[in-house]
């Protein structure tokens, strides 16, 4: 296994969690809120390989709820003291709210993790349609092999 640099580990999670393909940096990994394309649309890198690929994303996603959820409790009760059934009806649907709403960049994060650890990767026999990067389709040129 080769050792990489945190700035490198940093740089691809940072991409994992703008939702961008790790691979190529260019492909979106999303189309809605919960549907994850299976591969890059530019560089055909498989996201998932296994069946519980997505797990890892899913535990990323509720340890950073609860963990929020936790320093929120503990800074609000400290700070204005409330009833704990008020602190109850507060973090409860917070909880709720952010599972649903980070679910996509936790998965993000997770296919980032994946590709960092050689589980992300172009599949070559994997046919399908080019799609050309945003500076292609806006009029510039690309480049011409020679």
């Amino acid at each position: 296994m080769q050792s990489r640099k945190s700035g490198y580990v940093f740089h691809k999670l940072g991409v994992g969690l703008r939702l961008r393909c790790p691979n190529c940096e260019l492909g979106r990994m999303f189309r809605g809120l919960f549907h994850m394309h299976p591969t890059c649309p530019y560089c055909n890198a498989r996201y998932e390989r296994g069946s519980g690929d997505a797990v890892g994303g899913v535990y990323i996603n509720v340890a950073l709820a609860e963990l929020t959820a936790l320093m929120g409790f503990f800074a609000v009760h400290e700070l204005f003291g409330p009833p704990i059934l008020y602190q109850v009806f507060i973090w409860i649907p917070y909880i709720i709210l952010f599972t649903i709403f980070f679910y996509r960049h936790a998965r993000g994060m997770w296919v980032s993790i994946l590709f960092l650890t050689g589980a992300v990767y172009p599949d070559p026999d994997y046919t399908r349609e080019y799609i050309a990067p945003a500076s292609v389709r806006r009029g510039q040129r690309p480049l011409e092999k020679e």
